[in-house]
């Protein structure tokens, strides 16, 4: 590991410090250097040892005891993409399957990327049920079959090869289960007050943009307060929680296509069902397509 410390600009001991976030940009420099120079089996050793000791108790920590693990699935977006800059997580699920997926913020990826996000994910559930035996039954790869990754997947977990979105089956009936993790409950979260309630809110909500239900009752449960007495201090400052939640996903999908993000993946990580609910959305609140705006941004790039 030396030469990847080297090549990363950190030394051993950031490395080993367990109370030390390193950088993303370092991080993924090692893991590149690893996988390139000593190996994927080398790889998949200093990725989990990272994942199990840094990257994933580090947001598991403040996770309260109460939420389901379908809840923190369903959460995890924007909070995932701090240890996993190269993926966008979201949960799918119908009557018969639930899928824990990774969309892509770049249309080419590494073959190491794509097996760091996958452990990600099977080690995060391992963590939420406190089960370090527990496997996904079904892994989909974009790889292909003669991958190196892929030949060495145990031979008990199905592997569906050269697939659009690389995910892992989840158990429907471990979905609605209370997450059991190996830490002590959180201390609550004091609530910065900012000059105005609407900026308290609006700061409030932003980790929550990617969910699919950000919602006044969500907003209000934030804050310790009833949708009522929300709605009345929004009232006072003439606004409304329609109008901050409005800007609040106009700006993120700002930012995001500022980052050359695809319409597909911004859609994705706002929660909308599809791109054209996301298209109408943006143009009610723009007044132009989501297309124009990347051709206007285009313009002066």
């Amino acid at each position: 590991m030396t030469d990847a410390l080297l090549h990363a600009n950190i030394s051993r001991e950031m490395l080993l410090d367990s109370s030390n976030m390193i950088v993303n940009g370092s991080v993924r420099s090692i893991f590149g250097k690893v996988y390139e120079d000593e190996g994927i089996f080398a790889f998949v050793q200093a990725v989990v040892h990272t994942q199990r000791t840094q990257l994933i108790p580090h947001f598991v920590k403040t996770l309260t005891k109460n939420l389901t693990i379908r809840e923190v699935l369903t959460k995890f977006n924007l909070l995932i993409r701090e240890s996993i800059p190269v993926a966008s997580q979201y949960l799918e699920v119908d009557d018969k399957s639930a899928w824990f997926c990774s969309a892509m913020q770049h249309k080419e990826i590494n073959d190491w990327q794509e097996i760091f996000n996958v452990l990600y994910c099977v080690e995060l559930i391992r963590s939420l049920t406190n089960n370090e035996a527990w496997r996904p039954k079904t892994v989909a790869l974009t790889q292909s079959r003669t991958g190196q990754f892929a030949q060495n997947i145990p031979s008990d977990i199905q592997v569906l090869f050269s697939q659009k979105h690389t995910k892992i089956s989840v158990d429907l009936e471990l979905l609605d289960q209370e997450i059991n993790t190996a830490y002590p409950e959180p201390a609550p979260k004091e609530v910065v007050w900012h000059s105005t309630f609407t900026d308290t809110l609006y700061t409030a909500l932003i980790p929550y943009v990617h969910e699919q239900t950000l919602d006044i009752e969500l907003a209000a449960s934030l804050l310790n307060m009833s949708t009522r007495s929300l709605q009345r201090k929004l009232l006072q400052e003439k606004n409304s929680f329609r109008a901050i939640k409005n800007s609040l996903m106009f700006n993120t999908a700002c930012d995001l296509m500022n980052q050359n993000l695809s319409l597909t993946q911004i859609s994705i990580q706002l929660g909308y069902a599809d791109i054209a609910h996301f298209s109408r959305a943006f143009k009610r609140f723009s007044g132009i397509t989501p297309k124009r705006y990347q051709v206007l941004l285009s313009g002066v790039r």
